[in-house]
């Protein structure tokens, strides 16, 4: 690996790290969150109707990435109820909060249609 792409590696790695730290107690404090997972910058946050049996919430998490779209952040959806995060490489710090302020936002929106 040269040392551009380690560059780029360590920023991931760190950036991950982050994000992840931000987000990780959500499925406490946000009843359709079941659980956030990630490596590097692939982080996953599952949405969920019931927050004890898991139930998959797909007509949520799309509302979630319509919502998100129209502020200006562009997430993905991924398996039946997950919405994947995969900023590029070089997110900064002010970057990823943008994320995952919007991403916030937009949960507690779809949160008041239940």
């Amino acid at each position: 690996m040269d040392l551009i792409e380690q560059k780029y590696m360590d920023n991931a790695r760190r950036q991950g790290e982050y994000i992840l730290g931000r987000i990780a107690d959500w499925p406490k404090r946000h009843q359709i969150v079941g659980d956030t997972r990630g490596k590097g910058l692939m982080i996953g946050v599952e949405i969920v109707r019931d927050p004890r049996t898991k139930e998959k919430a797909r007509g949520l998490r799309d509302e979630i990435v319509k919502l998100a779209f129209h502020k200006g952040l562009l997430l993905l959806d991924a398996g039946e109820n997950s919405i994947r995060l995969t900023p590029p490489l070089v997110i900064d710090e002010e970057q990823a909060d943008f994320a995952v302020r919007t991403l916030e936002s937009c949960i507690l929106e779809a949160e008041h249609t239940l």
